[in-house]
């Protein structure tokens, strides 16, 4: 999705660009977006001191509530659940609104500013500092320690990242790591076995460089490693490295023993250091001067083109995030497999992610909203999702009914729950967090397309996103 600076690619899938808003893409809207949702805002905020709260409403004794999403896939299973809630719950009605990606957080933003955001709504680690400073989301801890919520059940990582200052803005539903997707038909026609037990490292680049030639072709069946090999023809590439950060790059630099913001709600990013540099370098040399990748000119700001590779056999490895295998199967017609990453120096390690269902502050139904939020971080809501295969549950117990539901399709996704239970990558949250990423984002494009040395590239991409999240942070 062009729209979006860190892109999810697969279409019109879940958490994905194009078309229905599924993607569990984070980084902001372009500059113009935001200058755009700072006018609707400023324009709006008269409206919500009229009259505050969102627009649901009751009549006949039944509470109407409304939850937005912005994933269309996984919409079909969040109404199988909000069914069995109704059910269950026959004074409350729930609304479902999905609104795409592209457009969701610029109508949640008009919303607020109106004072009638819905009642529950998705949120995102990369929004969520921002609702927070502006106290547009309900603190949940008074409510969990009421009840009792077992936040023991959950994995702990995903109960870390929605805690500040102490108090929890939203309960686990799901979570995702990223892997390797593999053509089996392009790794059976090389006479290659599934790749398990890869490695990489920024020196000479590992098991995974060597596979990754031995799987790029060019017109003539040459390989890289040939002579006469011809760059400006190649047929199919071994990987796809591209300017994504939550499926490409983060990845590489933590298992290289780097890291993205300093700590939590930082205001440095770490991307300049050595590891980072080191690992950018790598996967930017896959492009430039290994040649077993695509060039940035076809990957920049592109979020189809590595299905488009990946589908039509022109790229024998992908990595992808695991919201994304439901749209995947929808799309992929050739077979496919699932890996680990490639080990680096530091071992394999996956960024892990996870969403949380948010309560609107100024809702005017507080007992309903939080009854709806309760079920759907519950073990029965969880299950409904996990056994439908549209996301990996927040509860670890749930694990098994996401992969059994894949089991049942002859595609093994363990690779993504042993990555979850090893060592992980937290999401880089902090204030301004989307403003920063459009630096970082428009800095590395140039890099990957080699006008600018990776050393250089990061110091500028680092100062500008430095200099972006230092003003949200001090409300300048």
């Amino acid at each position: 999705m062009q729209l979006n600076n860190w892109h999810g690619r697969w279409g019109a899938m879940g958490h994905g660009p194009s078309g229905e808003g599924n993607q569990r893409q984070y980084l902001a809207r372009p500059a113009a977006w935001v200058a755009l949702g700072l006018v609707v805002v400023m324009m709006l905020a008269g409206l919500a001191a009229c009259g505050g709260g969102s627009s649901s409403s009751s009549s006949n004794g039944v509470v109407n509530l409304r939850y937005a999403l912005w994933d269309a896939n996984e919409q079909v299973g969040y109404k199988q659940s909000i069914a069995q809630f109704m059910q269950q719950h026959p004074n409350i009605h729930v609304t479902i609104e999905q609104t795409p990606w592209d457009q969701y957080w610029q109508k949640l933003s008009t919303e607020f500013a109106a004072g009638n955001a819905p009642d529950v709504f998705w949120d995102h680690l990369a929004y969520y500092p921002g609702f927070v400073q502006q106290g547009q989301l309900m603190n949940l801890s008074p409510l969990i320690q009421q009840d009792k919520v077992d936040m023991a059940q959950y994995y702990p990582q995903l109960v870390q990242e929605w805690t500040y200052n102490g108090n929890v803005y939203g309960l686990p539903k799901d979570w995702d790591t990223i892997a390797i997707l593999y053509n089996k038909q392009m790794f059976q026609k090389m006479g290659l076995p599934a790749p398990t037990n890869m490695t990489w490292n920024p020196t000479d680049g590992g098991t995974f460089l060597q596979l990754a030639q031995k799987l790029t072709l060019d017109q003539n069946g040459k390989h890289p490693t040939d002579a006469g090999f011809d760059a400006k023809h190649i047929s199919q590439y071994g990987y796809v490295s591209e300017n994504n950060a939550q499926e490409g790059f983060w990845n590489f630099i933590a298992m290289n023993g780097g890291k993205i913001l300093d700590k939590p709600f930082g205001q440095n990013f770490q991307l300049n250091q050595p590891p980072a540099v080191q690992a950018l370098q790598f996967l930017v040399d896959l492009v430039n001067k290994y040649r077993v990748a695509p060039p940035a000119t076809e990957t920049n700001n592109n979020s189809s083109v590595a299905i488009q590779l990946f589908d039509g056999g022109k790229a024998a490895m992908v990595t992808a995030g695991s919201w994304e295998l439901s749209a995947i199967a929808q799309q992929t017609k050739s077979p496919w497999g699932v890996a680990q990453l490639p080990a680096g120096p530091n071992g394999v390690m996956s960024v892990f992610n996870g969403l949380t269902d948010a309560i609107y502050a100024k809702t005017q139904h507080q007992q309903e909203a939080w009854e709806l939020e309760k079920w759907l971080a519950s073990s029965q809501s969880e299950r409904i999702l996990g056994s439908g295969g549209f996301v990996w549950p927040a509860i670890k117990s749930e694990d098994q009914s996401f992969v059994q539901y894949w089991q049942k399709k002859d595609i093994d996704v363990s690779p993504f729950l042993k990555e979850a239970q090893g060592r992980t990558l937290g999401f880089p949250i902090t204030f301004g967090y989307n403003e920063a990423s459009i630096k970082i984002n428009d800095v590395f494009n140039q890099m990957y397309l080699g006008q600018l040395p990776v050393p250089q590239a990061t110091n500028q991409a680092v100062q500008q996103a430095n200099d972006a999240v230092q003003a949200a942070s001090t409300g300048g």
